[in-house]
């Protein structure tokens, strides 16, 4: 198996960009063995939107390749509506210069002010991950992203639970580091009661490397990912619930670490972390996060700060923050054969709200957002490089706001039933119904004197 990155032009449609989307990867798919592993529309262009994918290519009867003929976009399932607990999602997209939750786990406070709106709050792990340091409420559920696609398109459902296993791969191009990482596990169980005993170096090196999309995304690839899926499976079959892993990342210059913390270019490296994370979900379906090993160790002496990022310059393996994460992170389970109204699990039909940059439009969660006609709220403040906005995607389902604190009074209000035009102005009055051919009559009966 490899990994490719390519990009797409799409006609618009009269029956929009999700069934563009789905038509695309159709005809793709059907010509050769092909499976989308992280796509998102960027750019917009005399009408026509670019689709950038990082698509994994494999040959018939590869190892673990089963499973890739099922591409969940071509057929998301709208489950039926429940009495369940009150669900926001929180999206931080990585790898397009988000600024909140662009750098070291700076999205968390926001992601807990939302909480604080909600019964519970799923979020992927760079929102949170903080190097070291992982704060999160106890109602925020844990999510690597390609899962919380697939939830959110009906395929699988969540357990909330405590207590994963978690077993670690370290990248043998990080050989210099093990110790470091060693000590991390230890600490882990030692000082937080973590399970986190086991290991694994896979038969090589991984290759992990950054690479920069036509519209300025940082994306990448993995030279060798059947030495990581293979390392994976060692660990699931010892007896690991979740999956970490830490890899050095190669080709980060020294002038896009600067631009990182100067100038809002995205985070370098978090792009091909995804495709990790990503390529561990869809094989396995367990929880699994991705730290990087100090590749900018020479870049921290003299580099000038930004705040967002200074969780990264207190820690060595930024590594305990998935540990934590992963140590809570609710089970996914295959919607097949699961009673959809028990209350042990969550499910998309559970989401009342999904909140995004507003100018990320443009990824899975805002079309299965529309699909299945949950509200987005758009968040103008948290400003990304891209302009997907509702202008250029033309969504039914938006609620645009100003900042994370008013998005968490649009979440109070759908969570209580508050017409959110009962708390605007100016107030509309109410309007009868005129129907053709319908007429009613009015009696009006005079007081007795």
């Amino acid at each position: 198996m490899h990994l490719e990155n390519l990009i797409t032009s799409l006609a618009p449609s009269a029956e929009g960009w999700l069934a563009q989307v789905q038509e695309h990867f159709a005809q793709l798919t059907a010509k050769s063995n092909f499976y989308p592993l992280r796509f998102a529309i960027t750019h917009f262009e005399g009408g026509r939107a670019q689709l950038e994918t990082t698509a994994l290519k494999f040959a018939p009867g590869e190892p673990y390749t089963e499973g890739l003929r099922e591409i969940e976009i071509l057929e998301p399932k709208k489950l039926p509506p429940r009495a369940g607990p009150f669900v926001a999602v929180q999206i931080i997209p990585t790898g397009i210069g988000c600024e909140i939750g662009g750098f070291a786990g700076d999205a968390a406070p926001v992601t807990n002010l939302l909480a604080a709106a909600s019964e519970y709050v799923i979020t992927h792990p760079n929102a949170v991950n903080a190097s070291d340091i992982n704060h999160m409420e106890h109602n925020v559920l844990y999510v690597e992203g390609k899962l919380l696609d697939d939830f959110l398109l009906g395929h699988i459902a969540l357990e909330p639970r405590r207590g994963n296993r978690v077993g670690t791969v370290v990248d043998p191009t990080g050989e210099a580091y093990l110790n470091i990482v060693l000590q991390t596990l230890n600490a882990s169980l030692a000082s937080a009661g973590i399970r986190s005993d086991i290991y694994i170096r896979p038969n090589g090196q991984l290759g992990a490397r950054v690479a920069w999309s036509s519209s300025g995304c940082a994306i990448g690839t993995v030279d060798r990912p059947d030495l990581l899926v293979d390392a994976v499976n060692q660990l699931l079959e010892s007896g690991c619930d979740a999956i970490g892993a830490v890899s050095v990342i190669h080709g980060v210059s020294r002038q896009a670490f600067v631009d990182h913390q100067l100038y809002g270019r995205p985070n370098p490296s978090g792009g091909v972390e995804a495709i990790i994370t990503h390529l561990i979900s869809k094989i396995f379906r367990v929880p699994s996060a991705h730290a990087p090993l100090p590749y900018y160790t020479e870049h921290k002496r003299d580099c000038p700060i930004d705040p967002r990022s200074a969780a990264e310059f207190i820690s060595t393996p930024h590594y305990f923050s998935v540990l934590k994460g992963l140590s809570r992170a609710p089970r996914p389970l295959p919607i097949a054969g699961i009673d959809v109204f028990n209350d042990r699990y969550i499910f998309s039909s559970d989401v009342r709200a999904i909140i995004l940059p507003a100018s990320a439009l443009g990824g899975i969660p805002a079309l299965a957002a529309q699909f299945n006609e949950i509200p987005i709220i758009a968040v103008r403040e948290n400003g990304t490089i891209l302009a997907i906005d509702n202008r250029a995607m033309r969504f039914d389902n938006v609620i645009e706001v100003k900042s994370y604190a008013e998005a968490a009074g649009i979440i109070l209000a759908l969570r209580y039933g508050i017409s959110l035009s009962s708390i605007r102005r100016p107030l509309e009055p109410a309007k009868e119904l005129r129907v053709e051919g319908y007429t009613a009559s009015l009696k009006v009966t005079k007081p007795r004197t």
